[in-house]
């Protein structure tokens, strides 16, 4: 079994180095981006597990509906059958990810409790035979880890690139006998959340990656080609994901900038000003998409007072109920 053939001595294309580097000068720059929003942190860590959650089932393809999946993630709710417990699982999944501090270790049983964990409500390794399976596939896994730890240590590799080869070197292992991209998926973020790149915490990797989910899997397969003769394409996986980090940066840059403009206003006033530019009929779950980062507690303590200000009224009772505008005057004020 070949594990990162030639990883020392592939040279990088001057357009890899070019993006690898832009990604490292972004990086360099998140000390300041977070300390902008250190006061919201908490909020958006909570933000991203729960569009972790959901946007990692849905490249599961588990097929409950958008309530169901806004119920699990943001509410809590206790789930009624096994896709909705393994969302769950998700969710608790990405909690201790995200609020822990990144002094996570790349190991065999780590690995294996991560697969138990979250699809214990769905594993097909069932039988015995593949139990056994599975027993046999762990001393490749050995290999592997130890490979990409002894290659870590020596720190003679660009991480990104080394990073994305264990992932394609671990999706064609075949460890498990299914979900092997998606847990492929989780150990490249708890990487890259080990060493440094804290983004993770406070962006969604997961939904961009379900945006992407084609080219996910085209890089994936370009990259897996020959694997199994030892020459995989690993260039390819490496420059999917340093492009999708490129965006994650983006978006924290542009997180940031929000927060900045939003601190003029109270986050009452915040919630008045979404309420002004929706319809005459709105929902609580349209005040949440406009602005994600602002608590259910804000919400309903500013509905309560526009309410008692006869400026709006709800139309029904119950998470979904509506709300309807019936001053619209007063949010000319606004």
């Amino acid at each position: 079994m070949y594990f990162f053939p030639n990883i020392k001595t592939t040279p990088f294309s001057p357009q890899l180095m070019k993006l690898i580097s832009n990604v490292y000068e972004n990086k360099g720059k998140e000390t300041y981006y977070l300390s902008l929003i250190k006061n919201d942190s908490k909020v958006i860590k909570q933000n991203v597990i729960e569009t972790d959650a959901e946007f990692a089932g849905r490249l599961l393809h588990i097929d409950i509906s958008n309530q169901k999946y806004r119920l699990i993630t943001q509410e809590g709710i206790t789930p009624s059958n096994r896709k909705e417990k393994l969302v769950a699982n998700l969710v608790k999944f990405f909690q201790i990810m995200h609020k822990a501090e990144s002094n996570w270790k790349l190991t065999v049983n780590g690995v294996i409790e991560i697969q138990e964990f979250i699809f214990k409500e769905f594993d097909p390794n069932s039988s015995l035979d593949r139990k056994r399976n599975r027993l046999e596939k762990r001393t490749e896994l050995e290999n592997l880890v130890t490979s990409f730890n002894r290659l870590l240590s020596e720190g003679e590799c660009e991480h990104l690139s080394l990073f994305s080869a264990f992932v394609i070197d671990f999706i064609n292992l075949r460890i498990f006998d299914e979900n092997n991209e998606i847990i492929g998926i989780l150990l490249l973020m708890l990487l890259l959340k080990q060493h440094g790149f804290r983004v993770v915490d406070h962006v969604s990797m997961l939904k961009i990656l379900f945006e992407q989910e084609q080219s996910l899997y085209n890089a994936i397969n370009k990259s897996s080609l020959n694997w199994s003769l030892g020459l995989p394409q690993y260039y390819y996986f490496t420059m999917f994901i340093i492009d999708v980090l490129t965006q994650m940066y983006v978006q924290l840059d542009k997180l940031c900038n929000n927060f900045q403009m939003d601190r003029q206003y109270s986050k009452e006033e915040l919630v008045e000003q979404i309420i002004n530019s929706l319809g005459t009929y709105f929902t609580k779950d349209e005040i949440r998409k406009m602005n994600p980062y602002i608590s259910d507690s804000t919400i309903n303590r500013t509905l309560k007072s526009l309410r008692e200000r006869n400026v709006i009224e709800p139309t029904g009772k119950g998470r979904s109920a509506k709300w309807r505008k019936v001053r619209h005057n007063r949010y000319q004020e606004f």
